[in-house]
This record gives structure tokens, sequence and C-alpha cells, in this order.
């Protein structure tokens, strides 16, 4: 019986281990931030991933098509990438919050901003739309810079 206690306890603590790096990975990710938004520049585009920490398909989305994104554009100056928690929203100009201006109703939300308007945005994610999500992105984004 102390065996079955024993693994459960360190069943518990490897999850919980895994879980923590889990989010310092997620945490890595620009974090979209009040002073951010006021500094985002006329003719460059920005990719915002509207995210919670509830949110499974956010969680998938910062760990694989997020960075995959920003890898192919790290060369691009003018194409910036941005994680928004909701739950942490910024607000606009006008005092509304940013998910309020551009219109987000469901998480995951991606939307490719350019002179603060949304130019396209697609919400929902997981790992079979990997491949299709990064190609409608990505050719919003080339269009752009």
């Amino acid at each position: 019986m102390k065996k079955v206690i024993l693994s459960v306890f360190v069943a518990v603590a490897v999850l919980a281990c895994a879980q923590l790096g889990f989010a310092q990975q997620a945490g890595a990710l620009p974090k979209l931030t009040s002073k951010a938004y006021a500094s985002m520049k006329k003719d460059e585009v920005y990719v915002v991933l509207f995210s919670a920490p509830y949110c499974g398909g956010c969680h998938l989305a910062q760990q694989t098509l997020f960075p995959a994104l920003m890898k192919k554009y790290a060369s691009e100056k003018n194409v910036h990438f941005y994680v928004l928690d909701v739950e942490e929203d910024v607000a606009a100009a006008d005092g509304t919050f940013l998910k309020d201006k551009w219109g987000i109703l469901y998480l995951p939300t991606f939307v490719v901003a350019y002179n603060d308007a949304v130019m396209y945005f697609k919400s929902g994610y997981s790992d079979k739309m990997e491949a299709a999500l990064t190609k409608e992105i990505s050719t919003q984004v080339d269009s752009l810079k």
C-alpha cells in the first residue's frame, strides 16, 4: 500500500513539474501589453494570438504553430508576433479592450493586423489545422509585408 501511495505521489509530482515546464515555455512568447500596443507602428504587420490559461487549443498553438511562424519570419523586421491573454487584455487608445475592438469571441483566435485594422482572423486550433493555418497566416503576412 505504501508503494502505491508513493507511486501516486511521484506521478503527481512529475506531472506538476511537466505542467510548470509547459507554462514556462508558453510564457517565453512575446506578450502584448498596453505599452507594446501603443507602440505599434504604421505599415507593419502584427500577428496576435488571443489566448487564455484555461484554453487547451491556445496552449497547443503556443507550443507548435506560433513558434514555427515566428521562426519563419524572424528576419522580417516589420513582422511582429504577440500573445494576448484575454484575462490581461489591453485597452486601445479609445479605452476599448482590444478583444472587443477587434471582435474576438472565441479562443484561440489568430489575428493578422495592419495599421490597427484586422486583415485576417481565424478562431480555433488543433494539430490537424496546423499546416492549413500556417499557410493561411503566411499568405496574409506575405501580402502585407
